[in-house]
């Protein structure tokens, strides 16, 4: 195999491996919160920020517009079809720009992961404003700080296994 052919097989790997993830996670989400009254983090979002943290701000926001897709097809569905997608691929864009060659700091992908569950958050609100919903500001911010927990933990670890996977290709 030729050495120009090799990193698609590694972005191909990765790519299927994303996807995969994306949708088990969205269904999962959907699961959850039908079954609790709790309210949970988004689930999505760690993987649209560490793909878009290893791919740079243009694979970063397709990732964030496919997983809102997802996100907004799996039932219950979304309120206004595809607002989710453009909120997705916004975190995703937000999430690349801030792409680091070789391995970025602890804090440095703890400051993108707040930054684009932030953009999560008020395109969510601003989404239930538009549509006339009502809106906990209680909720949101208790959201926002669960999802950013889970962001700051999980998404170094899935920037390594990515990176992993494209290297042993």
């Amino acid at each position: 195999m030729s050495t120009a052919v090799r990193p698609l097989v590694g972005t191909g790997r990765v790519r299927v491996a994303r996807g995969l993830a994306l949708v088990a996670l969205a269904v999962a989400s959907a699961a959850l919160a039908a079954r609790t009254p709790l309210l949970l983090p988004d689930l999505v979002l760690p993987v649209v920020v560490a793909g878009a943290l290893v791919a740079g701000p243009s694979r970063g926001a397709l990732t964030g517009l496919a997983a809102g897709w997802l996100v907004d097809l799996v039932p219950p569905g979304a309120v206004v079809l595809g607002a989710g997608a453009l909120t997705y691929a916004a975190c995703g864009l937000l999430a690349g720009a801030g792409r680091r060659e070789g391995l970025a700091s602890w804090r440095w992908v703890a400051v993108v992961a707040t930054l684009a569950c932030a953009a999560q958050t008020a395109g969510g609100v601003l989404t239930a404003l538009l549509a006339g919903s009502s809106v906990s500001m209680r909720d949101s911010v208790v959201r926002l700080v669960l999802t950013t927990l889970l962001c700051v933990v999980v998404v170094p670890v899935l920037v390594r296994a990515e990176q992993r996977l494209r290297a042993r290709s």
